[in-house]
């Protein structure tokens, strides 16, 4: 959980424990309502997130992308994942103080693999893209 100084979510978005990694770089908070087979994180980009000059490290962007393609797959499929290859695409620099959002959706799947998207945003304003191939395993 993330601790009362943390950067505050806005309305519509909760806190969800995640993997040990995860919560050690988040907090990543979750949407409360999405549709099976997409899954939106958020995080308010620290200090901590941040490279030298100030923007959100593109690690981290890929961080919660990753998490938010693997997410999507497991809420719909039931099926932990791993991840095989990700591909990401920066547009926009992320400051710290933004609000990022990552929507990550299933593309298709075929009983092995998982293939998803993921559009990283700031607003209306189109940071990230990304792509992710996943292994399914054993169901949740």
């Amino acid at each position: 959980m993330p601790d009362e100084a943390a950067p505050a979510a806005p309305p519509g978005f909760v806190y969800v424990a995640r993997a040990p990694f995860v919560n050690h770089v988040g907090p990543l908070f979750q949407a409360e309502h999405d549709a099976p087979g997409s899954m939106t994180l958020g995080i308010r980009v620290d200090t901590i997130h941040t490279n030298t000059m100030g923007f959100m490290h593109g690690g981290m962007i890929a961080t919660v992308c990753d998490s938010a393609m693997a997410r999507a797959a497991v809420f719909l499929l039931q099926r932990r994942t791993v991840t095989l290859r990700m591909a990401l695409e920066y547009f926009d620099p992320v400051k710290k103080g933004d609000w990022l959002t990552a929507r990550g959706r299933l593309v298709d799947q075929d009983g092995e693999v998982a293939h998803t998207e993921c559009l990283v945003k700031v607003g209306d304003t189109l940071c990230a893209r990304g792509t992710g191939v996943f292994r399914l395993l054993r169901k949740v």
